[in-house]
């Protein structure tokens, strides 16, 4: 695009503004600041409104026109509040996490470490998901995220760094999975999700919400070539700017497995049931404006 380093610029800029903002605010006022934000982007785009209505209407037909405009709404102002409160928490440091974050089922990614077979951190975009690297990191030690840089580079920076905190380690989406692989030989870590929709040549067809939906395969299959267990874990906001966050039993792949197509099917259905089951429960709380269902 002829005009992206202007616009990139301006991007950076603006968040960098925001950052600065926000670090002179109280952090409570950081989650508020955000639903007033995600307000304002709900009434003016209606473009992503649309789309997050469509795909609430095709995974949860049982809701009404009504509540569901309701609900679109409270995701709109939920992100808002999951941009500014992640921003913002860059001022915690250890002490501050421990102060801040309940931790729920913490033994389940202990069990899984205690393999020695590594360990994948699965999540979605539900919830607070960026909190989930830095407290893992500041409570088992560093780990490997998996995620696509951003399209503006010097935002991309920006967020490199936010996610590196503690001692993490960002990977490019693209090639990741040799870094993956010496990442889990090592007894190591590896952050991924798997709720996002990915390009035919790259993907398998499993169902999310009783919709066939195009999911990367690379997560089953490095679990069964390595035997690494795969726990999901989740942060949910709570009330005074604190936070939840609940690791729930590890997923195993079968003893002995092959990675062939019937084993990667199977387990990568198994990680969008328990992603589907966060987003039922926290229906306001999950991207709806990503075209996961096309």
């Amino acid at each position: 695009m002829k005009n992206a380093p202007v616009r990139h610029r301006i991007e950076q800029l603006a968040y960098l503004g925001l950052k600065g903002f926000l670090r002179a605010l109280p952090h409570p006022g950081a989650r508020a600041l955000g639903r007033g934000i995600g307000l304002l982007a709900w009434a003016l785009d209606g473009r992503h409104r649309r789309v997050a209505e469509g795909n609430m209407e095709l995974a949860l037909p049982e809701i009404g026109p009504a509540e569901r405009r309701r609900l679109v709404r409270d995701c709109f102002r939920h992100f808002g509040a999951a941009l500014c409160d992640t921003v913002s928490s860059t001022r915690f440091d250890a002490e501050g996490i421990c102060r801040h974050f309940t931790l729920e089922g913490w033994e389940n990614l202990e069990a899984a470490d205690r393999r020695g077979r590594g360990t994948f951190i699965l999540s979605a975009h539900v919830g607070f998901w960026e909190l989930v690297p830095p407290v893992v990191a500041l409570y088992r030690g560093a780990m490997s995220i998996v995620v696509r840089p951003a399209d503006n580079p010097h935002l991309d920076r920006e967020l490199v760094a936010l996610r590196e905190r503690f001692g993490n380690e960002v990977v490019p989406k693209r090639g990741a999975a040799r870094k993956m692989l010496e990442r889990l030989r090592a007894g190591g870590r590896v952050g991924i999700l798997i709720d996002q929709r990915v390009q035919p040549k790259e993907g398998i067809e499993v169902p999310f919400f009783g919709r066939p939906a195009l999911t990367s395969p690379v997560l089953a299959r490095l679990s069964l070539r390595t035997g690494a267990a795969v726990v999901p874990i989740a942060a949910f906001p709570e009330p005074g700017g604190r936070y939840r966050l609940i690791a729930r039993p590890p997923i195993l792949p079968p003893e002995g497995a092959p990675d062939d197509e019937a084993h990667v099917a199977a387990l990568t259905r198994r990680y969008l049931e328990v992603a589907e089951e966060d987003i039922r429960e926290h229906p306001a709380q999950w991207l709806w404006m990503h075209r996961r269902w096309r």
